[in-house]
C-alpha cells in the first residue's frame, strides 16, 4: 500500500495526473494506518488536488513517514496468536507474572515482595543496603524503601498496586510493544519490583543506545529536534557524535539556571541552537523550581509558592512556543512527562516526530504513557528500553518508551 503511494506521488510529481480516486485511496490509506485527522499530509493531499506546488511536501512528510513504518517493520518481532499460551521466551515469562499478579490480592503481592527483599538481605547484603540506607529520595513521587521492619515501605505496595490495578492495560502494553527487546524489558521490570532482582534488566540495558538510538529511529540532515528536560545538553551532544550535527535546528528546555549555564557552555560550538529556560507542561503558567540550586539532573517543578523554592520558572506547552515542523521529541521532565505530551499534543498530531519519552519518575508511567502516546496518534509503534543508568551501582530501571 505504501509502495503504491509512494509510485504515485512519483507519477504526479513527473507531471501524470492524478483522479480523484486516487488522492482518496491514498487518504484512506493513511486513516487506515491509524495517522489522525490533523496530520500535515492530509492537508498537502487537498492541496495537491488543485495543482502541484506542494507535491515536494507531500513527497518529504510521506517519505518520513513511509521511512519509520519500514524501520519498525525491521525491528518487530509479532507475538504469536497464542502466546497466552505460554509456550515461547518472553511470552511464557510474562504470562508466568501476570498469572501471578492476576490471581492473588495486594496483600499476597506486598508480602511476596518483601519476602525477595529479606532474601536479597540475606544473599546480597551490600546490594541491600545500597536500595534502602543509601537510596533515601532516589525512589521518585514520594516512593521509599526503609527496610525488613523500615517505618515507610511505599515503594512495594505502590508498585504492586499499580501492577494489580492495571493488570489488564499491563497486558495491553505487552501486546502492543514492537520488538522481542521491548517485551524482555517489561518483563525485567516486573521482575524487579516483584523480586529486586536487578540482573535481568542490566543485562538488557547493553542493548540500549539511549535517547538516540539509530537501531530504532531514522534520522535526517534536516531535523528539527526538541531537547525537554536537557539538563546540561548532554542529550544533544549524543545526537552530534551518533547522528551528525547538520540538524535544522535544536531547541533545548530547562528550568534551571545553572543547567542553562552549562547547556551555553556545552553547546557553543554548534550552530542553530535555540536555549529556553522553561519548562514544558499541558498549561501555560509559572512554577517554582525544587531541587539544588545547581546543574542538578533530579530538578523538578511545584507549585508556585511551594516551600523552599529556588526560583520561579516559566512553563508552557510546546504547542504555544514552538512555530515549526518538529522531527524529534524527546521529553525528560521529572514527572511531567506526560503533562508535556499533553502539551505537544497538536506537534504530535500535526507532524508525528519520533518520540523519547523518560517514563520512570511516575510509577503509572509504565502504564499510561504508552497509552497515552497510541491516544494521541494511533500510528505509532512502541518500543520500551532501559538505558544505561547514570546511577553506579544500579538502583532501579530507568525505563522509557521510544515511539515511530
Amino acid at each position: 500500500m505504501l509502495l503504491t503511494i509512494e509510485d504515485m506521488l512519483d507519477a504526479f510529481e513527473a507531471g501524470e495526473n492524478l483522479s480523484g480516486e486516487n488522492w482518496d485511496d491514498m487518504s484512506e490509506a493513511l486513516t487506515a494506518f491509524g495517522i489522525p485527522d490533523q496530520n500535515i499530509m492530509f492537508d498537502l493531499i487537498n492541496s495537491c488536488r488543485k495543482n502541484n506546488k506542494d507535491i515536494g511536501s507531500l513527497k518529504r512528510y510521506f517519505s518520513m513517514f513511509f521511512n519509520a513504518q519500514m524501520s519498525a517493520a525491521a525491528n518487530s518481532s509479532m507475538i504469536s496468536e497464542d502466546y497466552r499460551s505460554g509456550k515461547y521466551g518472553a511470552d511464557r515469562e510474562f504470562q508466568l507474572y501476570y498469572n501471578v499478579i492476576k490471581n492473588n490480592t495486594i496483600t499476597f503481592l506486598e508480602e511476596f515482595a518483601l519476602n525477595n527483599l529479606k532474601k536479597l538481605r540475606e544473599e546480597n547484603p551490600e546490594h541491600y543496603e545500597l536500595l534502602t540506607e543509601h537510596s533515601k529520595g532516589w525512589f521518585h513521587d514520594n516512593n521509599w524503601l526503609d527496610g525488613i521492619n523500615g517505618a515507610n515501605n511505599s515503594l512495594i505496595k505502590n508498585r504492586v498496586t499499580i501492577l494489580k490495578n492495571n493488570i489488564d492495560h499491563l497486558e495491553w502494553v505487552y501486546e502492543n510493544l514492537s520488538d522481542s527487546t521491548s517485551r524482555r524489558s517489561l518483563n525485567a521490570v516486573i521482575k524487579c519490583w516483584l523480586t529486586f532482582d536487578y540482573i535481568d534488566w542490566r543485562d538488557i540495558t547493553v542493548e540500549s543506545h539511549d535517547v538516540v538510538d539509530t537501531a530504532v529511529y531514522p534520522f535526517y540532515e534536516d531535523e528539527v529536534f526538541i531537547d525537554s528536560g536537557s539538563f546540561i545538553g548532554d542529550t544533544v551532544l549524543q545526537y552530534e557524535k551518533f547522528v551528525n550535527n547538520k540538524f535544522k535546528r535544536v531547541y533545548t528546555y530547562d528550568i534551571s539556571s545553572k543547567s542553562i549555564e552549562q547547556i551555553k557552555k556545552n553547546l557553543a560550538h554548534l550552530n542553530n541552537v535555540d536555549i529556553r529556560h522553561k519548562g514544558t507542561s499541558d498549561a501555560n503558567t509559572e512554577m517554582d523550581l525544587q531541587g539544588f540550586d545547581d546543574a542538578f539532573h533530579g530538578n523538578k517543578l511545584s507549585a508556585s509558592g511551594s516551600k523552599d523554592a529556588i526560583e520561579k520558572v516559566k512553563v508552557i506547552r510546546l504547542d504555544d512556543d514552538i512555530d515549526e515542523p518538529v522531527t524529534f521529541l524527546k521529553i525528560d521532565c521529572e514527572g511531567f512527562d506526560k503533562e508535556t505530551l499533553r502539551g505537544a499534543q497538536g506537534i504530535i498530531q500535526k507532524y508525528h516526530p519520533k518520540l523519547h519519552v523518560d517514563s520512570y519518575h511516575k510509577l503509572e508511567d509504565i502504564i499510561a504513557v504508552p497509552r497515552l502516546i497510541r491516544e494521541i496518534d494511533p500510528s505509532y509503534t512502541l518500543y520500551l528500553r532501559i538505558p544505561n543508568p547514570l546511577h553506579q551501582p544500579p538502583r532501579f530501571p530507568a525505563i522509557a518508551y521510544m515511539a515511530v
